[in-house]
């Protein structure tokens, strides 16, 4: 296995990625919880690597959510906050992950956090270009 091109941890209780809300006449917000986690999440991000261009390949995102209860939250919608999250941070855009592996875990207590790790992938035309022509 190859190592992670970004390996970071984000201290604090993993939090769902919340639904947009909208009111009567205005246009949809994203949930004052969920924006605040974003910025934890970025935060983060940018303490640990400053100064990061971000990636520009195929990516494999892995992340585990360690969770203090046992409070039911679906593992899609914690993978969606960190992802969306680290937009432009990270990599230049979320359409780059083409595989994701998470993983919830309780009982942390106040050991609740969240470990992302971001993997390139190769990129199999290269790998082709490279190869001799068979006769």
């Amino acid at each position: 296995m190859f190592e992670p091109r970004v390996a970071f941890v984000v201290g604090g209780e993993p939090i769902p990625k919340g639904r947009p809300r909208a009111k009567a006449g205005q246009r949809a917000f994203t949930p004052k919880r969920t924006a605040d986690a974003e910025k934890r999440v970025a935060a983060a991000f940018r303490a640990t690597y400053p100064g990061f261009a971000p990636l520009t390949g195929r990516l494999m995102v892995v992340a585990t959510f360690y969770r203090s209860t046992r409070h039911r939250v679906d593992t899609d919608n914690l993978t969606k906050l960190p992802t969306d999250a680290l937009n432009g941070l990270a990599y230049v855009d979320d359409e780059q992950i083409e595989e994701i592996h998470a993983k919830r875990i309780y009982g942390a207590g106040d050991r609740a956090r969240t470990i992302i790790r971001i993997f390139e992938r190769p990129d199999p035309a290269a790998s082709e270009a490279t190869e001799p022509e068979k006769e």
